[in-house]
Protein backbone atom coordinates (compact mmCIF):
# COMPACT_ATOMS: atom_id res chain seq x y z
CA UNK A 1 0.00 0.00 0.00
CA UNK A 2 2.62 2.47 1.25
CA UNK A 3 4.36 1.57 -2.56
CA UNK A 4 1.54 2.05 -4.44
CA UNK A 5 1.27 5.34 -2.35
CA UNK A 6 4.73 6.38 -3.22
CA UNK A 7 4.13 5.94 -6.82
CA UNK A 8 1.63 7.71 -7.14
CA UNK A 9 3.22 10.45 -5.02
CA UNK A 10 6.24 10.23 -7.86
CA UNK A 11 3.77 10.12 -10.92
CA UNK A 12 2.55 13.41 -9.49
CA UNK A 13 5.70 14.83 -8.68
CA UNK A 14 6.79 13.91 -12.51
CA UNK A 15 3.64 15.79 -14.00
CA UNK A 16 4.23 18.49 -11.79
CA UNK A 17 7.37 18.98 -12.65
CA UNK A 18 6.60 18.20 -16.69
CA UNK A 19 3.42 21.19 -16.52
CA UNK A 20 5.95 23.47 -15.02
CA UNK A 21 8.14 23.05 -17.39
CA UNK A 22 5.50 23.53 -20.14
CA UNK A 23 4.35 26.91 -18.47
CA UNK A 24 7.88 27.85 -18.48
CA UNK A 25 8.29 27.44 -21.84
CA UNK A 26 4.82 29.15 -22.37
CA UNK A 27 5.94 31.99 -20.49
CA UNK A 28 8.81 32.67 -22.54
CA UNK A 29 7.13 32.40 -26.07
CA UNK A 30 7.00 35.90 -27.79
CA UNK A 31 3.70 37.12 -29.25
CA UNK A 32 5.04 38.59 -33.12
CA UNK A 33 2.77 41.52 -34.14
CA UNK A 34 3.48 41.92 -38.12
CA UNK A 35 2.27 45.63 -38.70
CA UNK A 36 1.73 47.51 -41.50
CA UNK A 37 0.81 51.01 -42.29
CA UNK A 38 1.20 53.94 -45.17
CA UNK A 39 4.61 55.56 -44.91
CA UNK A 40 6.19 59.51 -43.83
CA UNK A 41 9.81 59.62 -42.46
CA UNK A 42 8.25 61.19 -39.27
CA UNK A 43 5.24 58.97 -38.72
CA UNK A 44 7.50 55.76 -38.94
CA UNK A 45 9.61 56.94 -36.60
CA UNK A 46 6.83 57.76 -33.97
CA UNK A 47 5.14 54.77 -34.67
CA UNK A 48 8.49 52.61 -34.09
CA UNK A 49 9.08 54.40 -30.86
CA UNK A 50 5.62 53.54 -30.15
CA UNK A 51 6.79 49.85 -30.29
CA UNK A 52 9.34 49.62 -28.32
CA UNK A 53 7.94 51.15 -25.55
CA UNK A 54 5.19 48.55 -25.99
CA UNK A 55 7.84 46.08 -26.13
CA UNK A 56 8.97 47.48 -22.70
CA UNK A 57 6.21 47.21 -21.42
CA UNK A 58 4.96 43.57 -22.56
CA UNK A 59 8.49 41.81 -23.06
CA UNK A 60 6.58 38.85 -24.40
CA UNK A 61 5.64 40.39 -27.43
CA UNK A 62 7.23 41.06 -30.25
CA UNK A 63 6.28 44.10 -33.12
CA UNK A 64 7.58 43.91 -36.64
CA UNK A 65 6.27 47.39 -38.63
CA UNK A 66 6.51 47.27 -42.47
CA UNK A 67 5.95 51.34 -43.99
CA UNK A 68 4.28 51.22 -47.29
CA UNK A 69 3.94 53.66 -49.72
CA UNK A 70 0.59 55.05 -49.58
CA UNK A 71 0.35 54.79 -53.56
CA UNK A 72 1.29 50.92 -53.21
CA UNK A 73 -0.19 50.28 -49.54
CA UNK A 74 -3.68 48.68 -51.12
CA UNK A 75 -1.60 47.10 -54.13
CA UNK A 76 0.32 44.89 -51.51
CA UNK A 77 -2.41 45.03 -48.20
CA UNK A 78 -6.01 43.31 -50.45
CA UNK A 79 -3.40 40.68 -51.93
CA UNK A 80 -1.87 39.38 -48.55
CA UNK A 81 -4.97 39.15 -47.14
CA UNK A 82 -6.35 37.41 -49.97
CA UNK A 83 -3.94 34.96 -49.35
CA UNK A 84 -3.51 34.33 -45.71
CA UNK A 85 -0.28 36.16 -45.29
CA UNK A 86 -1.24 39.39 -44.33
CA UNK A 87 -0.07 41.67 -41.17
CA UNK A 88 -2.08 41.35 -37.66
CA UNK A 89 -2.79 44.78 -37.25
CA UNK A 90 -2.87 47.72 -40.32
CA UNK A 91 -4.01 50.68 -41.08
CA UNK A 92 -7.40 51.11 -43.82
CA UNK A 93 -9.46 54.36 -44.38
CA UNK A 94 -12.01 55.26 -41.80
CA UNK A 95 -15.11 54.76 -44.85
CA UNK A 96 -13.71 51.54 -45.39
CA UNK A 97 -14.23 49.67 -41.98
CA UNK A 98 -17.63 48.44 -42.42
CA UNK A 99 -17.11 46.54 -45.18
CA UNK A 100 -13.74 45.20 -43.69
CA UNK A 101 -15.93 43.85 -40.98
CA UNK A 102 -18.98 42.77 -42.40
CA UNK A 103 -16.56 40.43 -44.69
CA UNK A 104 -15.15 39.07 -41.75
CA UNK A 105 -11.73 39.91 -42.51
CA UNK A 106 -11.05 42.10 -39.74
CA UNK A 107 -12.65 41.51 -35.78
CA UNK A 108 -13.90 43.70 -32.88
CA UNK A 109 -11.71 45.42 -30.40
CA UNK A 110 -11.49 43.03 -27.89
CA UNK A 111 -13.96 44.19 -24.83
CA UNK A 112 -11.60 43.37 -22.53
CA UNK A 113 -9.44 46.11 -24.20
CA UNK A 114 -12.07 49.00 -24.30
CA UNK A 115 -15.87 48.40 -23.79
CA UNK A 116 -18.08 49.82 -26.57
CA UNK A 117 -18.95 52.14 -24.04
CA UNK A 118 -15.73 53.36 -22.99
CA UNK A 119 -14.47 54.20 -26.71
CA UNK A 120 -17.81 56.22 -27.17
CA UNK A 121 -17.06 58.17 -24.15
CA UNK A 122 -13.39 58.57 -25.01
CA UNK A 123 -13.43 59.70 -28.66
CA UNK A 124 -15.51 62.11 -30.72
CA UNK A 125 -18.07 60.53 -32.39
CA UNK A 126 -17.46 61.43 -36.65
CA UNK A 127 -13.92 60.07 -35.63
CA UNK A 128 -15.48 56.76 -35.00
CA UNK A 129 -18.89 57.12 -35.83
CA UNK A 130 -18.08 54.56 -39.01
CA UNK A 131 -16.16 52.13 -37.07
CA UNK A 132 -19.56 50.79 -35.82
CA UNK A 133 -20.90 47.14 -37.13
CA UNK A 134 -23.38 45.40 -35.80
CA UNK A 135 -23.08 47.07 -31.91
CA UNK A 136 -19.21 46.41 -31.95
CA UNK A 137 -16.52 48.98 -32.98
CA UNK A 138 -13.95 48.06 -35.38
CA UNK A 139 -10.15 49.64 -35.02
CA UNK A 140 -9.43 53.47 -33.44
CA UNK A 141 -8.68 56.56 -35.65
CA UNK A 142 -5.36 57.57 -36.53
CA UNK A 143 -4.41 60.25 -39.40
CA UNK A 144 -7.45 62.91 -38.51
CA UNK A 145 -7.25 65.47 -40.02
CA UNK A 146 -9.79 68.58 -40.88
CA UNK A 147 -10.10 71.96 -43.36
CA UNK A 148 -8.78 75.20 -41.95
CA UNK A 149 -7.57 78.82 -43.36
CA UNK A 150 -3.86 79.15 -43.57
CA UNK A 151 -3.36 82.86 -43.72
CA UNK A 152 -0.83 85.72 -44.05
CA UNK A 153 -0.43 88.05 -41.48
CA UNK A 154 2.05 90.29 -42.95
CA UNK A 155 0.35 90.51 -46.55
CA UNK A 156 -3.29 91.11 -44.58
CA UNK A 157 -1.52 93.90 -42.87
CA UNK A 158 -0.01 95.12 -45.99
CA UNK A 159 -3.63 94.80 -47.69
CA UNK A 160 -5.39 97.14 -44.78
CA UNK A 161 -6.51 94.26 -43.10
CA UNK A 162 -6.51 93.04 -39.23
CA UNK A 163 -4.51 90.22 -38.82
CA UNK A 164 -6.32 89.33 -35.56
CA UNK A 165 -9.66 88.99 -37.81
CA UNK A 166 -9.39 86.42 -40.62
CA UNK A 167 -12.58 86.36 -42.90
CA UNK A 168 -15.85 85.18 -40.79
CA UNK A 169 -18.12 85.00 -44.04
CA UNK A 170 -17.76 83.59 -47.76
CA UNK A 171 -18.44 87.22 -48.90
CA UNK A 172 -15.71 88.48 -46.50
CA UNK A 173 -13.26 85.70 -48.07
CA UNK A 174 -13.88 86.96 -51.22
CA UNK A 175 -13.22 90.93 -49.95
CA UNK A 176 -10.37 90.37 -48.37
CA UNK A 177 -8.95 87.99 -51.44
CA UNK A 178 -9.74 91.14 -53.52
CA UNK A 179 -7.36 93.44 -51.33
CA UNK A 180 -4.58 91.11 -51.60
CA UNK A 181 -4.70 89.87 -54.85
CA UNK A 182 -2.25 91.28 -57.02
CA UNK A 183 -1.14 91.48 -61.11
CA UNK A 184 1.34 93.49 -63.16
CA UNK A 185 0.71 95.82 -65.98
CA UNK A 186 0.48 92.87 -68.04
CA UNK A 187 -2.21 91.47 -65.67
CA UNK A 188 -0.29 88.58 -64.60
CA UNK A 189 -0.64 87.43 -61.25
CA UNK A 190 2.34 88.50 -58.88
CA UNK A 191 0.68 87.46 -55.41
CA UNK A 192 -2.47 85.85 -55.22
CA UNK A 193 -5.12 86.20 -52.75
CA UNK A 194 -6.31 82.99 -51.98
CA UNK A 195 -5.71 79.33 -52.97
CA UNK A 196 -8.00 76.47 -52.83
CA UNK A 197 -6.78 73.88 -56.10
CA UNK A 198 -10.24 72.62 -56.08
CA UNK A 199 -8.97 69.94 -53.79
CA UNK A 200 -11.57 67.32 -52.92
CA UNK A 201 -11.84 67.65 -48.89
CA UNK A 202 -12.16 71.61 -49.45
CA UNK A 203 -15.04 71.27 -52.03
CA UNK A 204 -16.47 69.11 -49.74
CA UNK A 205 -16.13 71.05 -46.47
CA UNK A 206 -17.66 74.05 -48.48
CA UNK A 207 -20.93 71.65 -49.52
CA UNK A 208 -21.13 70.45 -45.99
CA UNK A 209 -20.88 74.06 -44.30
CA UNK A 210 -23.70 75.43 -47.19
CA UNK A 211 -26.41 72.11 -45.58
CA UNK A 212 -25.44 69.85 -48.85
CA UNK A 213 -26.61 65.84 -48.34
CA UNK A 214 -23.88 64.33 -50.55
CA UNK A 215 -25.60 61.04 -49.73
CA UNK A 216 -28.71 59.13 -50.97
CA UNK A 217 -30.02 57.20 -48.23
CA UNK A 218 -32.56 55.23 -50.12
CA UNK A 219 -30.34 54.11 -52.43
CA UNK A 220 -26.88 54.47 -50.02
CA UNK A 221 -24.85 56.31 -52.89
CA UNK A 222 -23.60 59.34 -53.05
CA UNK A 223 -25.64 62.35 -54.79
CA UNK A 224 -24.49 65.51 -55.52
CA UNK A 225 -27.42 66.95 -56.92
CA UNK A 226 -28.55 69.58 -54.82
CA UNK A 227 -29.16 73.10 -54.76
CA UNK A 228 -26.89 73.97 -51.79
CA UNK A 229 -23.74 71.57 -53.58
CA UNK A 230 -24.28 73.69 -56.84
CA UNK A 231 -24.03 76.96 -54.53
CA UNK A 232 -21.22 75.85 -52.84
CA UNK A 233 -19.45 74.72 -55.99
CA UNK A 234 -20.03 77.69 -57.90
CA UNK A 235 -18.92 79.55 -54.74
CA UNK A 236 -15.38 77.61 -55.08
CA UNK A 237 -15.28 77.93 -58.66
CA UNK A 238 -15.90 82.10 -58.96
CA UNK A 239 -12.58 82.14 -57.07
CA UNK A 240 -11.11 81.66 -60.33
CA UNK A 241 -13.60 81.99 -62.76
CA UNK A 242 -15.71 85.25 -62.10
CA UNK A 243 -13.98 87.14 -59.07
CA UNK A 244 -10.17 86.20 -60.80
CA UNK A 245 -8.40 85.90 -56.37
CA UNK A 246 -7.10 82.53 -57.83
CA UNK A 247 -4.90 81.63 -60.38
CA UNK A 248 -3.80 78.26 -61.70
CA UNK A 249 -1.22 79.70 -63.69
CA UNK A 250 0.77 81.00 -60.54
CA UNK A 251 2.10 77.92 -58.84
CA UNK A 252 1.10 75.32 -56.15
CA UNK A 253 -0.83 76.97 -53.95
CA UNK A 254 0.96 75.79 -50.83
CA UNK A 255 4.60 76.35 -52.14
CA UNK A 256 3.55 80.00 -53.54
CA UNK A 257 2.18 80.20 -49.54
CA UNK A 258 4.93 78.97 -48.08
CA UNK A 259 6.99 81.94 -50.26
CA UNK A 260 4.86 84.51 -48.96
CA UNK A 261 3.01 85.09 -51.87
CA UNK A 262 -0.47 83.99 -51.31
CA UNK A 263 -2.87 85.78 -48.70
CA UNK A 264 -4.83 82.72 -47.68
CA UNK A 265 -4.95 79.24 -48.61
CA UNK A 266 -7.38 76.11 -47.15
CA UNK A 267 -5.78 73.19 -46.39
CA UNK A 268 -5.26 70.32 -43.45
CA UNK A 269 -3.88 71.22 -40.17
CA UNK A 270 -0.40 68.80 -41.02
CA UNK A 271 0.23 71.68 -43.45
CA UNK A 272 1.65 73.30 -39.73
CA UNK A 273 4.30 70.81 -39.93
CA UNK A 274 5.57 71.58 -43.53
CA UNK A 275 5.06 75.06 -43.11
CA UNK A 276 7.59 75.26 -40.24
CA UNK A 277 10.16 72.53 -41.77
CA UNK A 278 9.88 74.29 -44.97
CA UNK A 279 9.83 77.67 -44.31
CA UNK A 280 10.93 78.11 -40.81
CA UNK A 281 10.70 82.28 -41.19
CA UNK A 282 7.29 82.32 -42.59
CA UNK A 283 4.34 83.98 -40.13
CA UNK A 284 1.08 82.38 -40.48
CA UNK A 285 -1.47 81.77 -39.00
CA UNK A 286 -4.81 79.35 -38.78
CA UNK A 287 -8.17 80.18 -38.65
CA UNK A 288 -11.75 77.83 -39.10
CA UNK A 289 -13.02 78.55 -42.57
CA UNK A 290 -15.55 81.10 -42.96
CA UNK A 291 -19.26 80.04 -43.02
CA UNK A 292 -21.27 80.27 -45.93
CA UNK A 293 -23.50 83.43 -43.93
CA UNK A 294 -22.83 85.14 -40.49
CA UNK A 295 -23.24 83.52 -37.69
CA UNK A 296 -23.59 80.05 -40.55
CA UNK A 297 -22.08 76.15 -40.31
CA UNK A 298 -18.40 75.89 -39.75
CA UNK A 299 -18.41 72.17 -40.78
CA UNK A 300 -15.14 70.46 -41.84
CA UNK A 301 -15.13 67.40 -43.57
CA UNK A 302 -13.07 65.24 -41.40
CA UNK A 303 -10.58 62.85 -42.83
CA UNK A 304 -9.19 59.90 -40.92
CA UNK A 305 -7.50 56.16 -40.81
CA UNK A 306 -8.33 53.35 -38.54
CA UNK A 307 -6.25 51.38 -37.13
CA UNK A 308 -7.64 47.47 -37.04
CA UNK A 309 -6.66 44.24 -36.09
CA UNK A 310 -6.95 40.59 -38.34
CA UNK A 311 -9.40 38.27 -38.11
CA UNK A 312 -6.80 35.83 -37.92
CA UNK A 313 -4.42 37.72 -34.81
CA UNK A 314 -4.77 37.15 -31.11
CA UNK A 315 -7.70 39.40 -30.07
CA UNK A 316 -6.46 40.65 -26.85
CA UNK A 317 -2.78 41.88 -27.37
CA UNK A 318 -3.25 43.55 -31.18
CA UNK A 319 -6.12 45.22 -29.96
CA UNK A 320 -3.96 46.59 -26.90
CA UNK A 321 -1.72 47.45 -29.09
CA UNK A 322 -3.84 49.40 -31.37
CA UNK A 323 -5.05 50.85 -28.22
CA UNK A 324 -1.94 51.98 -27.12
CA UNK A 325 -0.94 53.57 -30.30
CA UNK A 326 -4.37 55.79 -30.32
CA UNK A 327 -3.67 56.27 -26.44
CA UNK A 328 -4.33 60.10 -24.84
CA UNK A 329 -0.27 59.96 -24.51
CA UNK A 330 0.41 58.58 -28.24
CA UNK A 331 -1.87 61.15 -29.52
CA UNK A 332 -0.89 64.10 -28.02
CA UNK A 333 3.03 63.09 -29.44
CA UNK A 334 1.41 62.55 -33.32
CA UNK A 335 0.01 66.06 -33.01
CA UNK A 336 3.71 67.14 -31.79
CA UNK A 337 5.19 65.08 -34.81
CA UNK A 338 3.32 64.76 -37.55
CA UNK A 339 0.67 67.09 -37.12
CA UNK A 340 -2.36 65.17 -37.18
CA UNK A 341 -4.87 65.84 -34.81
CA UNK A 342 -6.24 63.97 -31.84
CA UNK A 343 -9.58 62.06 -31.23
CA UNK A 344 -10.39 62.01 -28.16
CA UNK A 345 -12.64 64.74 -26.59
CA UNK A 346 -10.18 64.87 -23.41
CA UNK A 347 -7.48 66.29 -25.54
CA UNK A 348 -9.21 68.82 -27.57
CA UNK A 349 -9.69 71.76 -24.50
CA UNK A 350 -6.26 71.45 -23.25
CA UNK A 351 -4.70 74.64 -22.19
CA UNK A 352 -1.21 73.51 -24.53
CA UNK A 353 -3.91 73.72 -27.27
CA UNK A 354 -6.49 76.25 -26.47
CA UNK A 355 -3.68 78.76 -25.74
CA UNK A 356 -1.51 77.81 -28.75
CA UNK A 357 -2.59 80.60 -31.98
CA UNK A 358 -2.04 77.90 -34.54
CA UNK A 359 -3.28 75.05 -32.97
CA UNK A 360 -6.26 76.09 -31.83
CA UNK A 361 -8.84 76.79 -34.15
CA UNK A 362 -7.78 73.69 -35.71
CA UNK A 363 -9.21 71.72 -32.24
CA UNK A 364 -12.40 73.66 -32.43
CA UNK A 365 -12.47 72.78 -36.20
CA UNK A 366 -12.37 69.04 -34.68
CA UNK A 367 -15.50 69.97 -32.79
CA UNK A 368 -17.61 70.57 -35.67
CA UNK A 369 -16.28 67.68 -38.32
CA UNK A 370 -18.39 65.68 -40.26
CA UNK A 371 -16.87 62.19 -41.59
CA UNK A 372 -17.57 61.40 -45.03
CA UNK A 373 -20.77 58.95 -45.96
CA UNK A 374 -18.75 57.11 -48.68
CA UNK A 375 -16.33 54.21 -48.90
CA UNK A 376 -14.49 55.41 -52.55
CA UNK A 377 -11.00 56.49 -52.61
CA UNK A 378 -11.53 58.23 -55.93
CA UNK A 379 -13.89 60.90 -53.98
CA UNK A 380 -11.23 61.97 -51.80
CA UNK A 381 -9.97 63.90 -54.18
CA UNK A 382 -9.36 62.70 -57.71
CA UNK A 383 -13.37 62.68 -58.95
CA UNK A 384 -13.75 66.06 -56.82
CA UNK A 385 -10.87 67.90 -58.41
CA UNK A 386 -11.81 66.58 -61.82
CA UNK A 387 -15.63 67.89 -61.36
CA UNK A 388 -14.13 71.60 -60.31
CA UNK A 389 -11.91 71.78 -63.71
CA UNK A 390 -14.77 70.79 -65.79
CA UNK A 391 -15.98 74.31 -65.02
CA UNK A 392 -12.17 76.74 -64.68
CA UNK A 393 -11.06 74.52 -67.51
CA UNK A 394 -13.69 73.39 -69.74
CA UNK A 395 -17.06 76.23 -69.00
CA UNK A 396 -19.40 73.68 -67.84
CA UNK A 397 -21.61 75.24 -65.63
CA UNK A 398 -22.31 73.75 -61.66
CA UNK A 399 -25.05 71.98 -61.90
CA UNK A 400 -23.98 70.04 -65.43
CA UNK A 401 -20.42 69.00 -63.35
CA UNK A 402 -22.29 67.58 -60.04
CA UNK A 403 -24.78 65.24 -62.43
CA UNK A 404 -21.08 64.02 -64.19
CA UNK A 405 -19.74 63.84 -60.45
CA UNK A 406 -22.67 61.96 -59.32
CA UNK A 407 -22.81 59.44 -62.33
CA UNK A 408 -19.14 58.87 -61.60
CA UNK A 409 -19.01 58.73 -57.86
CA UNK A 410 -21.90 55.90 -57.59
CA UNK A 411 -19.83 54.11 -60.22
CA UNK A 412 -16.88 54.47 -57.84
CA UNK A 413 -18.87 53.92 -54.76
CA UNK A 414 -19.66 50.19 -56.23
CA UNK A 415 -16.62 49.42 -57.39
CA UNK A 416 -14.54 50.27 -54.20
CA UNK A 417 -17.32 48.79 -52.30
CA UNK A 418 -16.83 44.97 -54.10
CA UNK A 419 -12.75 45.66 -53.33
CA UNK A 420 -12.72 46.48 -49.96
CA UNK A 421 -14.54 42.89 -49.28
CA UNK A 422 -11.18 40.65 -49.85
Amino acid sequence: MIKNIRRYGALLLAIALFMGLTCGVSAQKKTTIVHWQHHSPARLETVKAFAQEFMKENPNVKIEIESVPQDDFFQKLLPAIAAGSGPDTFQIPLGQVPAYAASGVIQPIDSRVATTRQIESEFITPAIKRMKHNGKYYGFPVDVQTIVLFYNPKLFKEAGLDPERPPQTWDELIKYAQAIHKRDAKGITTQMGVGTGGYGPTVITLMLQNGAPLWNTKTQLPDFNSPQAIEALKFVTDLETTYKVEDAQFGRRNDMFRQGKVGMVFGHPAMIGANKTTAPNLEFRTAEIPAPKAGGSRATLLTSWAYVVSSQAESEICSKWVAYLTSAEAQKRWTLTTGELPSRKALLDLPEYKNDILLAPCMESMKKSVPAPWTARRLDDELIRETYQLITLKGESPAAALKWLTKEAVKAEKEQQELARP
